[in-house]
C-alpha cells in the first residue's frame, strides 16, 4: 500500500542552524531544547524552509513529488486530496499534481499544522494562533475556537497573549514560545465532539461544539500530535517525546490507554493506525525514517523507510 508523506521542510540544517542560535539567546526561556528541534522560540526562521509532499511506494520509491511552503495536515476529498500548508489550504489530485493552490484561505489561516474531514466539511489547526477552524468545500467558515478564550491565555514565558481577530495573519511567523497552546491536531468525534492536542500542556483535550468549554481526555503526553478518530470511542494519537503511538479508548470523554507502541526514537512525529490493514504507520522525526508495523500492539516490524536528512517529516497518510 502507498502512502503519502509530508515534510514541513527540505532544510534541516538550516533549521538545526537557527534552534541553535535560539539556543544561546538571552531572551530564550532555559529548558526548551528537544531532540528534533527546540520546544520553542520566540520567532521563525527568516528563510525559507521549503517543504515538499510525496507519494512513495510499498517498496520505498518515491513516485511522485509536489513542492509546498511546509505542506503538514492532508485529508482525502472526494475528487482527491486537500493539504494543509504554512498559510493555505492547496488541492491535489492522487498524483499529487496540483489541482488548486490556496484553495481555501482566510485571514486567520497561520502556520496551519493539521487538517481532518468533519460531518459538515474539514477542521485545520491554526497552530500560530492558538485557534481551530471549521471550514465547509467551498471555503466558508462554519465554527471557530480560541485557545486564547478560553483561559489559554499565557505563553510559555508567562506573557499574556492578546490577538486581534479582524487582522490578516497570513504572511506572518509566530514564534511557538508566543503561543499559549501551540495546539496542533484536532478531530471531530461522531457525536460532533471536538479533540485536539496541545503541544505545550501535554494534553488531549474534549471541547463542546456549543459552549467552547473543554476537558481534559487524557493528560501526562510529552508534546502530543496527531490525534486521529476511528470510532465513537478510540482513537489514536503521538506521544511524541516518549516515542509512542498510542491507541486510547474514550468513554465520557475520559481517555484509557489500550495499547501503546514504543519506537526507537525520542521524537516521534506521527502515528496512524490504518485499520484496514492492522499497520502501523510511525514517523521518525528524529532518525527521518518511516517505520510500519503490523498488529494493535505493532508486534512485527513490516518495512522501514530510510529518508533524506534534510526532509523535516511530519504527517504520513496510507491511501
Amino acid at each position: 500500500m502507498s502512502f503519502l508523506l509530508s515534510c514541513i521542510s527540505t532544510r534541516h540544517s538550516m533549521l538545526k542552524k537557527h534552534w541553535s542560535e535560539t539556543k544561546t539567546d538571552p531572551n530564550t526561556p532555559p529548558k526548551t531544547e528537544c531532540p528534533v528541534t527546540v520546544l520553542g522560540s520566540l520567532h521563525k526562521p527568516k528563510d525559507e524552509q521549503g517543504g515538499l509532499l510525496c507519494l512513495i511506494s510499498d517498496e520505498g520509491e518515491v513516485q511522485a513529488q509536489a513542492q509546498l511552503e511546509m505542506p503538514a495536515g492532508m485529508a482525502l476529498t472526494d475528487r482527491g486530496l486537500l493539504v494543509a500548508s504554512l498559510f493555505d489550504i492547496h488541492e491535489l489530485s492522487l498524483d499529487l499534481s496540483i489541482v488548486q493552490q490556496n484553495a481555501v484561505s482566510l485571514p486567520t489561516f497561520n502556520m496551519l499544522h493539521s487538517l481532518s474531514r468533519t460531518r459538515q466539511g474539514y477542521l485545520v489547526a491554526s497552530t500560530g494562533l492558538d485557534a481551530l477552524f471549521e471550514f465547509s468545500a467551498d471555503g466558508k467558515l462554519l465554527w471557530e475556537w480560541w485557545a486564547t478564550d478560553h483561559g489559554f491565555d499565557l505563553t510559555p514565558t508567562g506573557e499574556p497573549r492578546i490577538i486581534d481577530k479582524t487582522d490578516d495573519h497570513r504572511g506572518v511567523k509566530y514564534g511557538t514560545l508566543a503561543q499559549t497552546t501551540h495546539v496542533n491536531s484536532a478531530a471531530e468525534l461522531p457525536d460532533g465532539t471536538i479533540l485536539a492536542t496541545l503541544f505545550h500542556q501535554g494534553t488531549l483535550i474534549a471541547i463542546d461544539r456549543s459552549t467552547g468549554e473543554w476537558q481534559v481526555v487524557l493528560d501526562g503526553l510529552d508534546h502530543p500530535h496527531s490525534v486521529r478518530v476511528l470510532d465513537e470511542h478510540f482513537v489514536t494519537l503521538a506521544d511524541t517525546g516518549r516515542g509512542q503511538a498510542l491507541f486510547v479508548n474514550i468513554q465520557n470523554l475520559k481517555g484509557k490507554i489500550e495499547a501503546s507502541v514504543p519506537v526507537q526514537t525520542n521524537w516521534l512525529q506521527d502515528s496512524y493506525y490504518d485499520t484496514r490493514a492492522d499497520k502501523w504507520y510511525l514517523v521518525d522525526g528524529k532518525n527521518t525514517r518511516v517505520i510500519v508495523r503490523s498488529g494493535l500492539n505493532g508486534e512485527k516490524e513490516v518495512a522501514q523507510f530510510e529518508l533524506d536528512p534534510e526532509w523535516r517529516l511530519y504527517e504520513v497518510l496510507p491511501l
